[in-house]
């Protein structure tokens, strides 16, 4: 029967060996909540990676984003480097190019 000092490095090891999983499971996910801190409304959220020539869809669709509000944005596991645009209200657009969404869970305009 093996003696407690005898497994605690098995130990050890097994538990960096979770502890590195788990941080990698989280750094996959590139799904995060975008915040409205402007006065106005948000009308439109586009999100691509940023390898693709095309926003895509409005994420938003017939939503808006009032003032203070958050709404949170669903991508693909492992697309971490994308392109986010919004259109305000007013009409005026705000982006951010090459945002590593892996790394961030929210992300505040403007």
């Amino acid at each position: 029967m093996p003696t407690p000092r005898s497994t605690a490095p098995l130990a050890a090891a097994a538990i960096v060996l979770l502890v590195g999983c788990a941080a990698e499971a989280q750094t996959n996910d590139p799904s995060f909540r975008l915040t409205n801190n402007s006065s106005g409304k948000i009308n439109e959220i586009y999100v691509s990676s940023s390898g693709v020539n095309s926003w895509g869809p409005d994420r938003l669709g017939d939503r808006a984003l009032n003032s203070g509000g958050s709404y949170t944005i669903r991508l693909p596991s492992g697309q971490c480097v994308n392109d986010i645009r919004v259109v305000y209200g007013s009409g005026e657009a705000t982006e951010r190019r090459r945002v590593n969404t892996c790394s961030v869970t929210d992300l505040v305009f403007p």
